[in-house]
């Protein structure tokens, strides 16, 4: 083996079956690639560098009380002043430096990473034999067969390498599963700091269980307890830049989008507690992302099933009358283009204006419309649990859709607002989630066990034949669903 790869069986048991390197294997799996890894960084850095220009362009540069009551050809030199671009108060200063530092910061992990996935592509490239451009098409246990053959231990396998990279999720899954954790509704934000602030501190640099977690004690609890809280303390400094940030790149992100297809913003989508909450324990991540894309429209079918009738018929009766406006401006301009334009419907509003805000409002209404007349959501439902195993369909029936199923399934407009509004309360809850440290960390804590094979690891994520837990038996049939060859 040394002659065909360079690599001695000391070199890969001491590092390739780390963690941290089984991860960036992943990573780059999931990736396709190298120059995929590095692309998406760089656009990353790209992007929010462009956010943070485009945000003191809009709030420094721009006169918005002369633009939005201007009557009269005007010239854009006459509303924007680029000199205004960087006369910044101290405070804001402070708040750009800051976001200037975590470019700094992401620039500096793309260095990083340039050298660290070099050696990963070697590991593909050469040790397995596999080529980035096959990774698209290439199964992830196919991957680990060439692993296990390369190691040569029956004992490394798909199940192996799958705990070993989602062993933080799965903690995570657990506190939400247990009802651990009790938040209303998950941001990305208060996810990071859930991660940083709990499970973070349960690992040391290489991956590996602290002792001080594995053995609990009141000093490392105080210490978990205080980065906490001032992880809180530092996410309330720094709101006034986090959050101008999640508005302007929600806007620029679906502003588009909704005005382009205005039926969007009745639309659904699965919010961040769901994906939790119906995630299988070693579930990798494009396993259950897919599963969550193909769960859509069945769930779409299912949220369909409960109209409110009144709702609907007042809807025909706005789309009939709107359109009914709609069509005669449409007529007018077929016959006189000139009507498009120079027709003003008030003091400075013309017809293409309220013909796009017609249009507008009558896609919106349409897809409140319904036509069916008798439903079946007990149907779809069982539709929807062939996909996501971990729905309880007893505990829907059992409880007000709006309590549960559509808490999950939100509309997308709906979504975004709240994100807007629990981000800014993240620095609270999170302060509040630090009084009952020492119950969550020794939870945590009392359902870690070393297995055999596997060594220190979540208890419920090993996968035994007489197990009883509800997550676990589903979490070890969607397992063997996904690795047939297992």
């Amino acid at each position: 083996m040394q002659n065909s790869f360079s690599l001695s069986i000391e070199e890969i048991q001491n590092y390739y079956l780390k963690k941290p390197f089984l991860k960036k294997m992943y990573h780059y799996y999931v990736n396709n690639g190298y120059y995929n890894i590095i692309s998406k960084q760089i656009v990353f850095i790209l992007n929010n560098t462009f956010i943070l220009l485009y945000s003191l362009f809009l709030f420094r540069c721009i006169n918005w009380n002369k633009l939005l009551t201007m009557t009269e050809k005007t010239g854009l030199n006459e509303i924007v002043d680029m000199s205004q671009l960087f006369r910044l108060s101290l405070y804001n200063w402070s708040l750009v430096l800051s976001f200037i530092f975590f470019i700094v910061c992401k620039l500096i992990e793309l260095c990083v990473d340039v050298v660290k996935y070099k050696y990963v592509k070697y590991f593909y490239n050469t040790v397995l034999n596999i080529a980035d451009q096959d990774l698209v098409t290439l199964k992830w246990e196919h991957v680990i067969e060439k692993f296990k053959i390369l190691y040569g231990n029956d004992d490394i396998n798909v199940f192996y390498i799958n705990n070993k990279i989602t062993i933080k999720d799965n903690y995570l899954i657990t506190l939400f599963d247990k009802n651990i954790l009790k938040i209303d509704h998950l941001t990305p934000l208060m996810e990071w700091n859930i991660f940083y602030c709990f499970i973070g501190p349960m690992f040391d640099n290489e991956c590996r269980y602290k002792n001080d977690f594995l053995f609990i004690n009141d000093k490392f609890i105080k210490i978990v307890k205080n980065k906490i809280r001032t992880v809180a303390i530092a996410n309330f400094i720094f709101m006034p830049l986090l959050l101008p940030f999640l508005i302007l790149r929600n806007l620029f992100n679906y502003g588009e989008k909704f005005y382009n297809k205005p039926s969007l913003l009745s639309s659904r989508h699965w919010t961040h507690n769901a994906k939790w909450k119906f995630r299988n324990y070693n579930e990798l991540y494009h396993e259950f992302h897919d599963k969550i894309i193909n769960s859509m429209k069945v769930a779409n079918e299912y949220s369909n099933q409960f109209p409110i009738r009144i709702i609907g018929t007042f809807a025909e009766l706005i789309v009939f009358i709107l359109s009914s406006f709609f069509i005669m401006l449409v007529f007018a301009t077929i016959i006189n283009d000139g009507v498009l334009l120079h027709l003003y419907i008030t003091d400075n509003k013309n017809v293409i204006w309220f013909m796009g805000i017609f249009a507008t409002l009558i896609a919106i209404m349409r897809t409140i419309i319904k036509d069916r007349i008798i439903y079946y959501p007990d149907v779809k439902l069982k539709e929807l649990k062939l996909i996501l195993n971990t729905i309880d369909e007893t505990h829907i029936k059992n409880k007000l859709h709006n309590d549960y199923f559509f808490n999950m399934y939100q509309y997308h407009i709906v979504s975004l607002a709240k994100d807007i509004l629990h981000t800014v309360m993240v620095p609270f809850h999170l302060y509040e989630l630090s009084f009952g440290t020492d119950k969550t960390m020794s939870y945590l804590s009392s359902i870690t066990i070393n297995s055999g094979r596997i060594g220190h690891t979540n208890k419920f994520a090993i996968f035994s034949r007489q197990e009883t837990d509800r997550r676990t038996c589903l979490s070890k049939e969607t397992f063997y669903l996904n690795n047939e060859a297992y």
